[in-house]
């Protein structure tokens, strides 16, 4: 019993592991060859979450795209106050795992995002 708990603590190590691994990769092909844009911020909420970050912006197949900041933080109101930047690759712009966030001229660090559907009118 003991050596199945084991194999199972193990796996979860390997798994942890390789997802951070592919995180890691990800972020360094996004910072070395990712396109970036510009993006408007504003308010995200949603029921009674913490209100987050939203960033609307236009990928370059012409698509508007709306990525909320995933984590909150207490310093967000600030990050409004900053221009948005969008870093993601242009091949593969319709999933968030391969989109970064950062707020500022040049933005010293990257938050990673969820995609929301548009809730404005007319969208």
């Amino acid at each position: 019993m003991g050596w199945l708990f084991a194999v199972g603590l193990l796996f979860l190590v390997l798994l942890w592991t390789a997802t951070r691994l592919r995180r890691r990769s990800i972020r360094a092909i996004l910072l070395t060859s990712g396109a970036q844009t510009s993006g408007t911020s504003s308010l995200y909420r949603r029921g009674r979450r913490s209100p987050r970050i939203a960033v609307r912006y236009t990928d370059n197949s012409g698509t508007q795209r709306v990525a909320v900041k995933a984590l909150v933080s207490a310093g967000d109101t600030e990050l409004l106050k900053k221009p948005a930047v969008v870093l993601y690759h242009p091949k593969r712009s319709g999933r968030s795992d391969y989109v970064l966030l950062g707020f500022g001229e040049y933005p010293q660090r990257w938050f990673p995002v969820e995609f929301v559907e548009d809730r404005t009118p007319g969208n």
